[in-house]
């Protein structure tokens, strides 16, 4: 544990990673499971991608970048959000996500498992001052889920497994990736905003070839991510 700025920075060693994404092995296997039975197929990357219909205008798009970056508690369509990303310039992982923490927030669509999360976990924990967030420590390791109490203890949710960063191709272009150790799924991230100094990324997590789910990544400049 660290102690910086005032806030209490938890870490844990490499085995308590492999150890509890085994023990809680059956509810990420449901996570998954819950990926096929979306309302939605939310199917992005295959052959043919292409020639996919997304939604949103030049100015569209603008206005939903605003909406997404002032934080506005609604619902997105994700055929926007889509087209949202690939009009968004690519990151790298190495030079970009590793060695810094982050702050997420949901993205609902009303449509993906990523929302089942946002209401049955995430905003009952915020009521008692908890938040999420993510934290790479280096290209190899990395905590996917990072919590916060009235940002003053970070402690890291270890359940499923490590992380590794890399830059993986999706939708045609090369970005940074979050690869779970253990787990069949990835996170891709786009640079949404990095306006004053404030770097905001548009991540989707995908379990295999399906978008589970949409969410953003704020810098956390205030601690150290090892």
């Amino acid at each position: 544990m660290k102690i910086v700025n005032g806030r209490a920075i938890l870490f844990y060693p490499s085995i308590v990673y492999d150890v509890s994404q085994l023990v809680f092995f059956p509810i990420n296997f449901m996570i998954s499971v819950l990926c096929h039975l979306q309302p939605k197929k939310s199917i992005w990357n295959e052959d043919g991608f292409e020639s996919q219909t997304t939604s949103g205008s030049p100015e569209d798009l603008a206005a939903l970048k605003e909406v997404i970056l002032n934080k506005e508690d609604t619902a997105y369509n994700e055929e926007e959000l889509v087209k949202l990303y690939d009009s968004l310039p690519t990151v790298n992982a190495k030079q970009e996500l590793v060695g810094r923490a982050w702050q997420g927030k949901i993205l609902r669509t009303n449509a993906s498992v990523l929302d089942l999360a946002e209401w049955a976990i995430i905003r009952p924990l915020s009521l008692i001052g908890i938040k999420w967030g993510k934290r790479y420590r280096s290209q190899h390791k990395g905590d996917p889920l990072l919590m916060r109490w009235m940002d003053k203890i970070y402690f890291p949710i270890p359940i499923w497994g490590n992380v590794g960063m890399t830059d993986i191709k999706w939708r045609g272009e090369s970005t940074a990736t979050m690869n779970y150790d253990h787990q069949p799924w990835k996170d891709y991230f786009k640079l949404l905003s990095d306006e004053n100094g404030k770097i905001v990324l548009l991540g989707v997590w995908t379990h295999k070839h399906i978008a589970g789910g949409w969410f953003t990544l704020t810098l956390d400049e205030a601690i150290p991510s090892f």
